[in-house]
């Protein structure tokens, strides 16, 4: 299993894995019209191509046996009111189900970290639903620690997030 920065020819992939992760992982939580609705906006071919163009946006997927089974987007410079220095926000990792458990998490998340490191980033940090604890407990493993909480809509339903950082 290897990891790499995606290209342009990989919208279609990330824009596929991105709806069936995210369909899978919080459709058991949320209503189906929320569900379709959310993934339209955040999971479509031309938003996903115009993020690959911006330079302040970093894809990376993670292949195994080249099948890609995840990936990661970074938010160079994005800022949060609590944190202070240089801060890039991972504001997705994502494993398919059937993958959970590979290694592919740990890949991802080590990528993510040598990348904020060697664009010389002090501080990575992300948003993570409260409830969903399989992913507070793997970067809470990984060295995170929960510094705000954050509200996130998604749809009808209002979902507390909390916000994790880990220095770089």
């Amino acid at each position: 299993m290897n990891v790499r920065p995606a290209k342009p020819d990989d919208v279609e992939l990330l824009a596929q894995i991105g709806a069936s992760t995210f369909y899978e992982t919080f459709r058991p939580h949320n209503t189906e019209e929320d569900m379709q609705a959310y993934i339209h906006k955040s999971y479509n071919v031309p938003l996903i191509e115009q993020n690959l163009h911006n330079e302040n946006i970093h894809y990376a997927l993670a292949i195994d046996k080249r099948v890609v089974i995840g990936y990661i987007k970074l938010l160079l410079g994005s800022a949060h009111p609590k944190l202070t220095g240089k801060t890039i926000e991972l504001e997705k990792i994502y494993v398919q189900q059937s993958f959970h458990g590979s290694g592919a998490g740990v890949k991802l998340m080590q990528y993510a970290i040598d990348y904020s490191r060697t664009v010389h980033f002090e501080t990575l940090f992300l948003g993570v639903w409260k409830e969903n604890e399989r992913a507070v407990n793997f970067y809470r493993k990984t060295g995170f620690e929960v510094f705000d909480t954050r509200l996130f809509q998604l749809g009808s339903r209002m979902c507390e997030d909390y916000m994790m950082k880990l220095g770089v």
